[in-house]
């Protein structure tokens, strides 16, 4: 249903205009009428009709000024002319509003039947083409939304992977730091650490620490590297810090690891 106003001075005229057209057979409903354009305006910007029914010829403020200060505020409002006056100014004036219909008093039901059935019509079509603009722009936003989020997935996949590689080059080095592989990255570390939590399930200090223990345990089974020296070449500058993290790790020390390997 489109909700229609009436706008006439002759209050017999409104009346006849609601009472004698079958508004729902015509999917509309009258939502109000006024005398004058000010009391119009008021009205009509409280209840947005999407169509205004106004006569040229009123006190205080006549239908095509009212039209113009409505259609300044509503543009999508339409309005129909009703006038008494078959002058060449007035229906140019209508026609720079955009008006929809201009016609002259006096008109009969059916010509008013007609008119509104050409402008249901209108209205139709122009809800339709406006919910099509809406599903494609809702659309559009959709896509966006999903190839930005997957852009955004790649993006970080690509960081996550680059600073482990960088870590698997530089972990032998005793101040590979946050700081340092932010620079290297071009990131802040507030945004590193919480990525690389959220993709690995590692801060970066566990993840560097549990690639060291690993190379120390390589290196432990496999070497006859004294622990010492293990402990240089994992990034470990204090040999006993070394063996404090690697007993939190595995429970014993560097020493007795090797030892029950037979080594």
């Amino acid at each position: 249903m489109y909700n229609v106003m009436l706008v006439d001075d002759e209050e017999e005229v409104r009346l006849a205009i609601e009472k004698k057209i079958n508004w729902d057979e015509l999917g509309f409903n009258v939502v109000g009428s006024a005398s004058n354009g000010l009391d119009a305006l008021d009205m009509a910007l409280d209840r947005h009709p999407d169509v205004v029914m106004t006569d040229i010829n009123m006190p205080f403020m006549n239908g095509l000024q009212f039209s113009k200060q409505l259609k300044s505020e509503l543009p999508d409002t339409k309005f129909v002319i009703l006038s008494g006056y078959d002058e060449f100014e007035y229906a140019k004036e209508a026609i720079e509003l955009s008006v929809e219909e201009y016609i002259l008093k006096p008109v009969n039901s059916d010509e008013l039947y007609q008119l509104f059935s050409r402008l249901k019509v209108r209205l139709d079509d122009e809800l339709e083409k406006r919910r099509n603009l809406e599903n494609l722009e809702r659309y559009y936003q959709e896509t966006f939304k999903l190839i930005n989020s997957q852009t955004q997935d790649s993006t970080a996949h690509d960081l996550v992977e680059k600073s482990k590689a960088y870590i698997r080059e530089h972990y032998k080095e005793s101040d590979l730091s946050v700081d340092k592989i932010c620079n290297y990255l071009n990131v802040t570390p507030n945004y590193f650490s919480s990525l690389f939590r959220k993709k690995t399930g590692q801060t970066f200090v566990a993840y560097l620490t549990n690639m060291r223990m690993e190379q120390a345990v390589w290196l432990l089974q496999n070497t006859d590297e004294k622990a010492y020296m293990i402990s240089g070449m994992i990034g470990y500058d204090d040999p006993n810090y070394f063996s404090y993290v690697f007993k939190k790790a595995y429970g014993i020390s560097p020493s007795k690891y090797r030892q029950q390997r037979g080594k």
